[in-house]
């Protein structure tokens, strides 16, 4: 089921930029509108694990000096994650958590769905 949302156009690269010298307050407040409104265009399901990652940017944007130093902490952190990402998706077969394997019918044992059969 699509999610309808009011969506905020966003504003020209040097319209940001201007806002960015001006008023810092007003961009930083727009990225959190934008990134609100993303999180809630998407199932509930998935808006728990996004609104913690929202939260946890926003506590390495807090640490930041200036706009180059979060920055770098927010690269580091993405360099974090892709590694942690990584190493999840690179485990060995033999740390995966087991499953029970069910076997399906073969074809000519299952009932068919097809009338016509």
């Amino acid at each position: 089921m699509p999610h309808s949302y009011h969506q905020t156009v966003l504003p020209s690269f040097d319209e940001l930029k201007a806002l960015a010298e001006k008023d810092p307050k007003q961009l930083e407040e727009l990225r959190h509108k934008l990134s609100m409104e993303f999180i809630e265009s998407v199932p509930k399901d998935h808006q728990g694990p996004l609104l913690a990652q929202q939260n946890h940017i926003d506590r390495i944007i807090e640490r930041g000096n200036n706009p180059n130093h979060i920055n770098i902490l927010l690269g580091h952190e993405l360099g974090k994650q892709f590694v942690r990402f990584a190493n999840s998706l690179n485990k060995p077969i033999n740390e995966h958590q087991a499953a029970d394997v069910i076997q399906f019918p073969n074809s000519n044992n299952r009932p068919s769905n097809n009338p016509k059969h």
